[in-house]
């Protein structure tokens, strides 16, 4: 069997639709529901990156696009160093990871406080 091309996305962004209505979720991380639409992310669930500057007003079942690798910009809700490790709170924002919990991005930038949005590192 032979291929042409490749099998391989380089994009940094993905697009699905909205499990529920959106209404303020730009720089908030994204997370898959039990349904595989797609959410604002919480502490309870792994992260698959961030939404994108647009994502504000999405109905449910609206197109959203999620940036899923590269360098992005993720919303604080605490202060967080540069070089942190950095994991979901429970309404989409960056804060430092705890001990057993999904990493999704590392801080390049520091934040002196909650809402500031800084340039991350998706891992």
């Amino acid at each position: 069997m032979s291929y042409i091309g490749t099998s391989i996305n380089n994009s940094p962004t993905i697009t699905g639709k909205a499990a529920e209505a959106i209404p303020d979720g730009a720089f908030l991380a994204a997370a898959f529901d039990s349904n595989g639409a797609i959410k604002v992310a919480s502490t309870d669930v792994g992260a698959l990156g961030v939404f994108t500057p647009e994502t504000d007003g999405i109905a449910a079942k609206g197109d959203v696009t999620i940036q899923v690798k590269d360098i992005g910009l993720w919303k604080t809700g605490a202060a967080v160093a540069a070089g942190a490790e950095l994991m979901s709170d429970a309404n989409g924002k960056a804060i430092t990871a705890t001990t057993g919990k999904f990493i999704l991005a590392v801080a390049l930038e520091a934040a002196t406080a909650a809402n500031q949005v800084i340039q991350v590192q998706i891992c």
